[in-house]
């Protein structure tokens, strides 16, 4: 009896470890979360905005600034130590963090940064959801 119910649990852990999808690529996620601020704008139904900010940024990590401000598009706002400005241009000044809003308007909502190391690489991209 032991024996059936340790081999039915073994195939019910199995199960749900071979069911489980992998995580996406870089260049997925790239492409989901440009999806995503594409469909902002259009104000598409059905918490688009709360499933894109479910996605988890870490695969972007080390990514360069250029590459994901070409992917998203130019930044929304950029962050300083003690100042934030708006971007001029695809970027934002070297020694900014830039940030992509996920929200439409002048609401809140959750936003994308990428914490910027001495070689304009993402060292740390991660989700700003306000309080």
């Amino acid at each position: 009896m032991i024996r059936n119910t340790l081999l039915a649990l073994c195939l019910v852990v199995a199960a749900l470890v071979a069911c489980r999808s992998p995580p996406p690529t870089r260049s997925e996620l790239l492409e989901k979360l440009h999806q995503c601020r594409e469909d902002i704008p259009k104000g598409r139904p059905g918490g688009a905005i709360a499933r894109c900010a479910k996605l988890d940024p870490s695969p972007l990590n080390g990514i360069s600034r250029a590459d994901l401000a070409a992917a998203l598009g130019p930044p929304t706002f950029c962050m300083g130590l003690s100042e934030g400005s708006f971007p001029r241009g695809t970027d934002c000044p070297p020694q900014m963090d830039p940030k992509w809003s996920f929200y439409q308007g002048t609401g809140t909502g959750p936003e994308l940064t990428c914490e910027t190391d001495q070689n304009q690489h993402c060292e740390l991209v991660r989700w700003l959801r306000p309080d």
